[in-house]
């Protein structure tokens, strides 16, 4: 504030004497020496460290001063040894100390922002001001150590949410509206220290206090962000790509934006750092994120976060996190986590997510133990997932609840996998040869979780008598007590019923079994199943007007009946 009143009187001053025409006062000075840096500028006092690591620093410093630090893994390395003597004075000087002059910080509420920047520029510019509710301001940004030109710097100022570039020969022009007599111009390129210019122009204004809020995505990491995806490289420009690099994780506020395409946006150059409470997008836009709501014709990308509700025609992308909706009629991916919902038409990708996907083809994330997948498709998950439903196939690492599939199951531990075949790997596979009251020649395979299983059977009659020959037998089972020795298994199946010719009967045969099984060994056991069972004969006369007769074994071959019986056979484990 000081800093502020110090110019507002010298502009005074100099407006009372005459000078109309002095285009400006200039006062250059980098983000992390800025006024109002009050962590930075705290008095620490700190032990001394013969052999330490920068992270159990930075742990120490949140410990005792509350500072949280953000930065990119791949430009400072939290395992670096560091030999420490005691030291007393300002935070920013202690980082200085530990970090050297290659790195710059700025800081955000609680978080200080470590930054790679070992070159330095200089800046030298004029101001024009044709038209009396205009400025322009030129010039060039030059490497300070070599004194050559600095093509690709962003030029912005974040309150009239203006930006550009400079060209191959370091040089810039930024159109700005005149509503205040004192704004800040800010210039950044990666690599480079930050550089702020503080611009004054001689008009009779009143320095306007309120800033524009802005902030700082934690999580920003440029090779794996949104610019570096397949959807950045198609329909995102070169230029905002550099953009992008330039300002890091640096984002602006606005309640609303409106974009034709990426090109054609409200906020003109700068649209991919703002985050907007209401963005629509006629056909796409870009933008750094909402806190709010997005609708899109076609797409909308986000290169931070989403909070709030995204619709889209085709597809949404975000490069951060998302909180609440989103709904496509083709995709919705998110480089980082969700809490929410997802529904598409297509296919959900997302890293973590905790709540549920909802997708027409495929459901895909790395990890969501809090997450419940249901597609028509397919569902997959690289780590562990809550509950799994897919018209087809699912696949994970781990399922806490239930896998239910109408083909097949994979994972590495899934206790209540249902579907045709069950592929766990720490769960139970078998193949049983046994025979039943019917004299039936039944050869099983069961496969699924360690409590429930399916069970897949084909049947052959032994006796010349029977007019259904064969039968197709499909199933669900349970294991009720798992011993050493003893194993006891309960199972519900149907079996379809053909001719000898493998003509299709309408008949079919449900069973309700009990299986006590006494093992052998490791892989081999021996088992007597009593059993539940119901035969239906639609094309049979059913006795006493229709109704079922219990019979206490074996069911008479005309006639629909509930009848007792049993199976006796062996168990090998796969």
């Amino acid at each position: 504030m000081f800093l502020i009143k110090l110019i507002h009187h010298i502009y005074t001053l100099l407006s009372f004497t005459r000078f109309k025409h002095l285009s400006l006062l200039l006062v250059l000075f980098s983000f992390f020496k800025g006024y109002g840096q009050q962590q930075l500028a705290a008095d620490i006092q700190m032990p001394a460290f013969p052999s330490t690591t920068v992270g159990q620093v930075f742990q120490v410093l949140q410990e005792k001063q509350g500072t949280l630090f953000s930065f990119n893994s791949n430009i400072l390395q939290m395992d670096s040894t560091l030999h420490l003597a005691a030291y007393q004075g300002n935070l920013f000087g202690y980082l200085d100390y530990i970090l050297g002059k290659e790195y710059s910080f700025k800081e955000l509420g609680k978080h200080i922002i470590v930054q790679y920047t070992p070159q330095r520029m200089s800046v030298d510019f004029e101001v024009q001001t044709h038209d009396k509710n205009k400025v322009v301001i030129m010039g060039y940004i030059k490497n300070i150590r070599t004194n050559r030109p600095i093509s690709d710097a962003s030029i912005f100022d974040r309150d009239a949410l203006l930006s550009t570039l400079t060209d191959h020969n370091g040089y810039f022009e930024l159109d700005i509206k005149k509503k205040s007599s004192l704004i800040a111009v800010n210039v950044s390129k990666e690599m480079f220290r930050d550089t702020s210019v503080m611009v004054i122009f001689p008009i009779d204004a009143k320095v306007d206090h309120k800033k524009r809020r802005y902030g700082y995505f934690s999580g920003y990491e440029e090779h794996k962000g949104l610019y570096q995806s397949f959807f950045g490289r198609v329909f995102l420009s070169p230029a905002q790509s550099i953009q992008n690099m330039n300002l890091g994780g640096l984002f602006l506020y606005s309640p609303y934006q409106i974009s034709m395409t990426p090109g054609l946006s409200s906020h003109g150059f700068i649209r991919s750092q703002i985050v907007n409470k209401f963005s629509m997008n006629i056909l796409g836009g870009s933008t750094a994120g909402v806190k709010g709501m997005e609708i899109g014709g076609v797409f909308n990308l986000n290169q931070y976060d989403m909070e709030g509700l995204q619709v889209a025609g085709g597809f949404n992308v975000v490069g951060g996190r998302v909180k609440g909706v989103q709904i496509a009629g083709l995709s919705n991916q998110v480089f980082g986590d969700v809490q929410g919902v997802q529904l598409a038409g297509g296919v959900n990708k997302a890293d973590t997510v905790k709540g549920v996907q909802i997708g027409g083809i495929g459901n895909l994330i790395k990890e969501g133990a809090g997450a419940t997948q249901l597609t028509a498709g397919f569902n997959y998950s690289k780590g562990v997932v809550t509950n799994q439903v897919a018209g087809i196939a699912n696949r994970a690492k781990k399922v806490k609840g239930i896998q239910l599939a109408a083909v097949v199951n994979m994972a590495d531990s899934s206790d209540y996998p249902i579907g045709l075949l069950n592929f766990i790997k720490n769960g139970d596979k078998s193949l049983s040869l046994s025979i039943d009251q019917d004299e039936y020649l039944a050869v099983q395979f069961r496969s699924g979780g360690r409590i429930l299983y399916s069970v897949l059977g084909v049947n052959v009659a032994l006796a010349d008598d029977h007019i259904a020959k064969y039968g197709f037998e499909a199933g669900i089972g349970a294991v009720l007590l798992h011993g050493n020795k003893f194993m006891l298994r309960a199972e519900i199946s149907n079996r379809n019923q053909l001719t000898h010719n493998f003509k299709l009967l309408s008949n079919s045969h449900s069973s309700f079994r009990m299986i006590p099984e006494l093992r052998l060994s490791k892989n081999l056991s021996l088992f007597v199943a009593p059993s539940f069972n119901y035969l239906s004969k639609e094309d049979s006369p059913v006795t006493q007007a229709g109704k079922s007769l219990w019979k206490i074994w074996g069911g008479d071959k005309n006639n629909s009946k509930l009848f007792g019986g049993g199976a006796a056979g062996i168990m090998l484990k796969l």
